[in-house]
């Protein structure tokens, strides 16, 4: 079978929707199919992640080459982001010049290339995906990587431009399949669209109990994920500043990288003279997992997740986690009580603080409760073992692929 992920940016790109898609395209491979990645972006760097022997990474987007192309392109998109989206004709116009492009390479490659499947990741890759496709009978299955209320109704979660809103909605007619990290995720589509939908959750690597057992914990808090405003880690830094006195056996140290890598670098670096170690940014690391196995703690208090990889390892790897109820994604995979602690939202910063700095007091507070949310935190996240997720994904796709040899596999073009 030949597999065409598509995802519009790749390059050097770190987080858990990269992530998983670059583990979902090794694993195809590993089985035996063609696999490509098709990304569409101006840059000239592979993936951050490693891919296996096998699986192609291609760049639609063909790139200038002479400086004097790099200069004109850059006044190009400085032209378009410039444009004003209040206006109708001016947004579709804005629209064509961010996505034509995508789309028309895309559809390119899917008339020479005649992939068996597409398997677009996110929504700028179904909108191009189902553009692309206007009048070929090849099945998309869309992967979504969050909250459906994030990915449709949000306008700073991808393009706010209301042509693109418009769209992404419209473009769900013209999916084959598309997969929802949770159940709950389902409820929000129409109910027409259910059929279509599947519930396949991100692959969760599971550890030997020797290994877990002989995990040297130390008294030391995690911070993983994105430094960026949705995943609140400046947030977090104060939290830890109320607490870091009366807890001196504890540290929280940072992994991850992004927009506010220098921001949350300067908080903590303001740390190291009056408490050494205490509070640190270790920036961006390839080996999470020893750095969960010598920590007894996760802090995530992030805005909304979809299915958060780090939450999910970080169970896996017998670690408590310690993160807002009202976060989607993480209160379907933490019970508070049994493998972390759920914390109520305030009714502003200063007061979520405050219950942060509540629920730590008394988790730091008490050995017991620790160890027995440590006991709880593995199993609690079993059932998302590599083998089960990618048995699935690999009976959706031959699924869709054989329903097209049927001639079942045709739907409506995307308007």
């Amino acid at each position: 079978m030949k597999i065409a992920f598509v995802v519009q940016k790749i390059a050097g790109r770190n987080g858990g929707a990269e992530r998983v898609l670059i583990e979902t395209a090794n694993e195809m491979a590993r089985r035996g199919h063609q696999v490509e990645i098709l990304a569409h972006e101006n840059r000239g760097i592979g993936p951050f992640y490693t891919l296996e022997d096998g699986v192609v990474h291609r760049n639609l987007f063909k790139r200038p080459i002479e400086h004097v192309d790099k200069e004109r392109y850059k006044k190009f998109e400085r032209f378009r982001d410039s444009l004003p989206i209040s206006f109708p004709g001016v947004r579709l116009y804005k629209w064509h010049l961010r996505n034509g492009q995508f789309i028309k390479d895309l559809r390119q490659y899917i008339l020479e290339q005649k992939p068996d499947v597409l398997v677009p990741f996110m929504p700028p890759a179904m909108i191009a995906s189902a553009y692309a496709t206007k009048d070929i009978d090849v099945p998309i299955v869309a992967s979504t990587h969050n909250a459906p209320e994030q990915d449709y109704e949000n306008p700073e979660r991808w393009d706010p431009n209301p042509v693109d809103i418009q769209r992404r909605r419209r473009i769900l007619e013209r999916m084959t399949r598309i997969l929802v990290l949770l159940p709950k995720y389902r409820e929000w589509y129409p109910s027409h669209l259910h059929e279509k939908i599947i519930v396949v959750p991100n692959p969760v690597q599971q550890l030997p109990e020797s290994e877990l057992n002989a995990a040297g914990r130390q008294k030391r808090a995690l911070f993983v994920g994105r430094m960026a405003h949705v995943k609140r880690p400046l947030f977090m830094v104060k939290v830890w500043k109320r607490i870091i006195d009366e807890f001196p056996d504890w540290s929280l140290d940072f992994f991850g990288g992004g927009p506010l890598e220098h921001d949350v670098d300067r908080a903590t670096a303001a740390f190291e003279f009056t408490h050494p170690g205490r509070l640190r940014y270790r920036g961006v690391t390839s080996e999470i997992s020893k750095e969960y196995l010598a920590s007894s703690l996760l802090c995530h208090p992030a805005e909304y997740e979809g299915f958060p990889l780090a939450v999910s390892e970080a169970l896996a790897h017998g670690l408590p986690v310690v993160g807002f109820k009202s976060c989607s994604g993480l209160n379907a995979l933490v019970e508070d009580g049994v493998n972390g602690v759920l914390v109520e939202d305030g009714k502003d910063e200063a007061e979520s603080i405050e219950r942060w700095v509540d629920a730590l007091r008394k988790l730091l507070s008490s050995d017991e409760t620790l160890a027995r949310l440590s006991k709880n935190a593995p199993a609690s996240v079993a059932s998302y073992a590599p083998v089960s997720v990618y048995d699935q994904w690999e009976e959706i796709l031959h699924g869709v692929t054989e329903a097209k040899e049927r001639g079942g596999a045709r739907l409506e073009a995307a308007g």
